[in-house]
């Protein structure tokens, strides 16, 4: 029996969630080798990426088990992948230099164009929103310093 016939069950593919499952455990893994707390009870460099690992590795397993069939492409799968190329990208190159909150609020926008079927004032809106509640999460709650407009 090959490995596509044991990851294929009943006409179930599997094969995406389990992928997921073992690049969540991988970054997990490299993750939990850095400083999980500073000693002044911060968040370490360790804190959101094994954050993140542990989601994908969760989110890769639930997928791999509610798994049903191949699923037909839908319209624009390109220019979504492309449209959140351009969020991390644009996120990478605005936080030096504008600071977390013009960054997360372009990065915000640009994924929320990638969906489609959005006005665009919806987009700059829900960009708004998230960059809102990211700021509040990250520099807020977890204290990141970073400046929330601005360059570092």
């Amino acid at each position: 029996m090959s490995i596509l016939q044991l990851i294929r069950i009943r006409g179930r593919t599997m094969a995406p969630g389990l992928v997921l499952a073992a690049i969540g455990a991988a970054c997990l893994a490299v993750a939990l080798g850095q400083p999980f707390r500073l000693p002044s009870g911060r968040p370490g460099p360790g804190f959101v990426p094994a954050l993140l690992a542990a989601s994908l590795t969760g989110l890769g397993l639930l997928h791999a088990g509610t798994a049903r069939g191949p699923t037909p492409a839908g319209p624009g799968g390109a220019r979504a992948g492309l449209m959140l190329c351009l969020a991390v990208a644009g996120f990478a190159l605005l936080l030096p230099s504008a600071g977390f909150l013009p960054a997360s609020w372009a990065a915000g926008s640009l994924a929320l164009a990638a969906a489609g079927g959005l006005r665009p004032m919806a987009i700059l809106a829900g960009g708004g929103a998230l960059a809102l509640a990211a700021t509040a999460l990250f520099l807020g709650g977890l204290g990141l310093p970073t400046p929330a407009l601005g360059a570092r």
